[in-house]
C-alpha cells in the first residue's frame, strides 16, 4: 500500500464515529514487514494511533526489532509446536516464530500470541501454553479456523473449539495468561466496529469473511452497517466467517 493511501485510510478511519471509546489501527497481512517501506508506515500508524499495533509470522521480527516501542504490541502467530506449525507454515518457520517471541520478550515490548486451531494441531494446546510462559507472553488469541476457501487444512466442529477453549482458559487463569473474547463468542462485528483494507484499497467486511464492501477512496462510513452500530447488535457470525464450520 502507497504510504499517502495509507495515511489517509487511517486519518479516515480514526474520524469515523465508532461508539468506542477509542479506535485501533492493526497492521497485518499477508506479512506486513514485507513492506518496502514499513518503517515509515509504521511510524504514520505510531503517530496517528499513539503506538503501533501488528500481526506478523515473526520471521522477519529480528530485522525490526529494535525500530519497535515498548508500548506498541506485536502478535506472532505460532500454530502449534514445531511439528504442527512447520506442516502448515513451512520447515524451520516455528523456530523463527519463537525467536520472534523470546527477542521480544528481551527487549521488554508488548507482545501477544495467536493460535488458530484446526485438525492439524488441536493437539498443541499445552504447549503452546508453555510457550507463552517461556516467552513472557500475557496474552493469547485462541482462534478457530474458518475456511473460506477451499484448503488441505480442515477445520475442527464449532463446539470441539468450544470445550478446547474452556480447557485453555482454565489453564490460563492459573498461569496468569489472558485469552481475550473474540468475536465468535460476542458477534460479528465486521462493518461495526472494524473492516479490512488490502493493500491495493478494495474494502472488506473483515480478514475472515473477505467479503468487499467498497473501494479506496471512497469514505469508510458509507460501508458500514449503521443501523446495527447505533443499536450496538453484532450479525450472527454463522451467516459471515463462520458459514463453512460444523457443529
Amino acid at each position: 500500500m502507497p504510504l499517502d493511501m495509507l495515511r489517509a485510510i487511517c486519518e479516515d478511519f480514526l474520524n469515523t464515529e465508532f461508539p468506542l471509546p477509542r479506535s485501533a489501527i492493526i497492521l497485518s497481512g499477508g506479512e506486513p514487514l514485507l513492506h518496502p517501506d514499513f518503517v515509515e508506515a509504521g511510524d504514520i500508524v505510531r503517530k496517528l494511533n499513539g503506538h503501533l499495533t501488528m500481526s506478523t509470522n515473526g520471521i522477519l521480527i529480528p530485522q525490526y526489532v529494535h525500530t519497535f516501542q515498548k508500548n506498541d504490541g506485536i502478535q506472532v502467530s505460532v500454530d502449534g509446536d514445531e511439528g504442527a506449525h512447520d506442516f502448515i507454515r513451512g520447515k524451520g518457520t516455528y523456530a523463527k516464530a519463537v525467536k520472534a517471541l523470546q527477542l521480544l520478550d528481551e527487549h521488554g515490548i508488548r507482545h501477544s500470541l495467536s493460535f488458530t486451531i484446526s485438525q492439524a494441531n488441536k493437539h498443541c494446546v499445552d504447549h503452546i501454553m508453555d510457550l507463552c510462559i517461556e516467552t513472557g507472553t500475557s496474552t493469547l488469541n485462541f482462534n478457530i479456523y474458518q475456511p473460506v476457501r477451499d484448503s488441505d487444512l480442515k477445520h475442527i466442529g464449532y463446539m470441539e473449539w468450544i470445550e478446547l477453549r474452556k480447557y485453555a482458559s482454565k489453564r490460563a487463569e492459573k498461569e496468569g495468561i489472558s485469552i481475550p473474547e473474540g468475536c465468535i463468542e460476542g458477534g460479528c462485528i465486521a462493518r461495526i466496529l472494524g473492516l479490512s483494507v488490502l493493500p491495493n484499497g478494495t474494502y472488506w467486511d473483515c480478514s475472515r469473511n473477505q467479503k468487499v464492501i467498497g473501494q479506496y477512496p471512497q469514505p469508510i462510513k458509507e460501508v458500514l452497517l449503521w443501523d446495527n452500530i447505533w443499536k450496538q447488535k453484532p450479525v450472527n457470525p454463522f451467516e459471515t466467517c463462520c458459514r463453512n464450520l460444523t457443529w
